[in-house]
């Protein structure tokens, strides 16, 4: 049980692993894209800011162009007032063109917002995916911790039982071996009465013969009576009461004898029933040590194995706490990280907020010039109309002049033949003396306002100059921009497809491999597969990069800074009248 509660321990330990490393990466791609997704923010916010400006100054110089109209009026002429209108529809075109430019980028930002935000969710799903993963780690935790304490108690049991066995052991050994001592006291002192039996055994057969010629002596003796009673009678009543001593002496000594060897003979019986029962004795103390040997050793192989598998239990117990400290130490990091994109996405919406305000700011300031531009246009027919009519009152009135000038001329022409001087009326004298001074005055003017006008077109040039620097300059940093987006948008997705697809390869093999022989296989397997997985996260492919197919890559506008403007028409007639005359 603990063997298979570790093995799926270990293969959830490597599937937290890998989806930890495929978080960070997601993480880091997502923070990477948020990063570019507010760097284009804040160059869409330059950009309007640098637009707002451009359009102010185009104010300003169209107001100070008719500042300027209203004082060199006189150096204009109509063709120029219809370059000029034709220059402020192109730059009105140009502006509507940037304007589309700016909303595709605003649509293309809210994109890939949106896409950040489906990218939040998806690691905000993986987060929670990988803390089910701990929470389901943390469980088996404890289940081999109550397994390891289990072991433990049983090892305790057992290692009490050895002790109590090793002592019994003991006990019985120390039995034995005493017994043992007895039995060879008993050997030696049987073997040192080995020859004194031998001895007695000698003795005793000695008597024994000694006996047999005592006994014939005296079935002699008494046969010797009977014959010779009545002649011995007399004659050897001393040798008698001898003899009778004698055989009561050597009697009692053959009984003595046949007493000890009688004892002999039941210590010899005692001595050998004895050797008999210690040889049992030994037999069975020897059949005994050698089971309890086997025992012991039986034992001391289980001991062993418990030890080791106790060993085992606590250096995957150590490493299972130290990967369950990381996966915390991930699963805070990721929460940090969370919140830090939550934070930064709520900052880009408000920051989008602002670019909405600023487009529609924009697009009112834009309608209200566009309006401004109809007007001037209508009222420029208005004044169109008017100068055909004063053309054509002026050709009448230039015919009609023409007419007195030459009745004037012909009386003139006939008085100068009676008279030599020609006489003018004081209003002729004094207009032609005033237009002699008024020419000199304009002509002043006139070369004033040339050079004035020549300055300002050499710093109009280097002004477009150096705009279009800047503008070369942002459009190869927003061409950057894009690439750099549109290479982590491609590879944030297809690690986000390929995580997916882990994910669900997982969810399924799991959901067969219900048995826990083969879930320990699947956990195995998948540990590698995710190992190899984190190695090749990089796409195969090298991303395509896009270019922008909006027209408005140009980031200012290009903004001639006119020094024509509708000249004041009364003036023009004025002027052209005078030409005529």
């Amino acid at each position: 049980m603990a063997k298979r509660h570790i093995g799926r321990l270990k293969g959830t330990k490597d599937m937290a692993d890998s989806m930890k490393a495929q978080a960070e990466s997601d993480l880091y791609d997502a923070k990477k894209t948020v990063r570019d997704l507010s760097s284009s923010i804040r160059n869409t916010n330059s950009k309007t800011k640098a637009q707002k400006q451009e359009t102010e100054m185009l104010k300003k110089s169209i107001r100070h162009e008719r500042s300027l109209a209203s004082v060199d009026a006189d150096s204009y002429n109509y063709v120029e007032v219809v370059k000029e209108l034709e220059i402020v529809k192109h730059e009105l075109r140009m502006l509507k063109l940037d304007m589309a430019a700016i909303l595709a980028e605003k649509s293309r930002a809210e994109d890939q917002i949106e896409a950040v935000t489906s990218r939040i969710s998806s690691c905000s799903n993986s987060l929670e995916a990988i803390k089910k993963e701990i929470e389901e780690v943390n469980e088996e935790h404890v289940l081999i911790e109550l397994a390891t304490i289990e072991a433990l108690k049983e090892y305790e049991e057992i290692e009490s039982e050895r002790e109590k066995e090793a002592a019994r052991f003991k006990s019985t050994i120390q039995n034995t071996r005493k017994k043992m001592k007895d039995i060879v006291d008993d050997i030696e002192e049987s073997k040192e009465l080995q020859p004194k039996l031998d001895a007695t055994m000698a003795d005793l057969e000695v008597l024994q013969k000694e006996w047999s010629l005592v006994k014939e002596m005296e079935q002699r003796a008494q046969r010797s009576k009977s014959l010779k009673g009545s002649e011995a009678s007399s004659e050897g009543g001393e040798t008698d009461q001898d003899a009778t001593l004698s055989l009561q002496t050597i009697t009692e000594e053959l009984e003595e004898a046949q007493k000890e060897l009688a004892l002999v003979k039941e210590e010899g019986f005692q001595y050998m029933s004895s050797m008999d029962i210690i040889r049992n004795e030994l037999r069975h103390v020897r059949t005994e040590t050698s089971r309890l040997e086997e025992i012991e050793k039986k034992r001391d192989l289980t001991v062993q194995n418990l030890n080791s598998k106790l060993l085992r239990a606590k250096s995957k117990l150590e490493s299972v706490t130290v990967a369950e400290r990381k996966a915390n130490k991930i699963a805070a990091n990721l929460s940090i990280t969370l919140e830090k994109l939550k934070a930064e996405a709520e900052a880009a919406k408000e920051e989008k907020y602002v670019i909405d305000e600023e487009v529609a700011t924009m697009k009112e300031e834009v309608q209200k010039m566009e309006s401004n531009i109809d007007i001037t246009e209508e009222k420029l027919q208005a004044t169109l109309v008017e100068l055909e009519a004063v053309k054509s009152s002026e050709a009448l009135a230039l015919e009609n002049l023409k007419s007195l000038i030459e009745s004037a001329m012909g009386a003139r022409s006939s008085s100068v033949e009676h008279n030599s001087s020609i006489t003018i009326s004081k209003f002729e004298y004094e207009y032609l003396t005033g237009r002699a001074v008024g020419a000199e005055e304009l002509a002043d003017k006139k070369v004033a306002a040339a050079k004035a006008w020549t300055e300002a077109i050499k710093a109009s040039e280097k002004e477009i100059l150096m705009k279009t620097e800047l503008v070369q300059r942002e459009i190869r940093e927003m061409k950057m921009d894009e690439k750099r987006e549109s290479y982590g948008m491609e590879r944030s997705i297809s690690a986000k497809d390929m995580v997916e697809k882990e994910l669900n390869n997982w969810k399924n093999k799991r959901e067969k491999n219900e048995t826990p022989e083969n879930l320990q296989l699947a956990m195995h397997k998948r540990s590698i597969r995710s190992s190899n997985i984190g190695t090749n996260l990089t796409p195969s492919r090298r991303p395509s990069y896009r270019k922008s197919a909006s027209p408005g890559t140009r980031s200012s506008f290009l903004v001639k800074k006119k020094r024509q403007a509708i000249p004041d028409l009364a003036k023009f007639f004025k002027t052209k009248a005078n030409k005529n005359i």
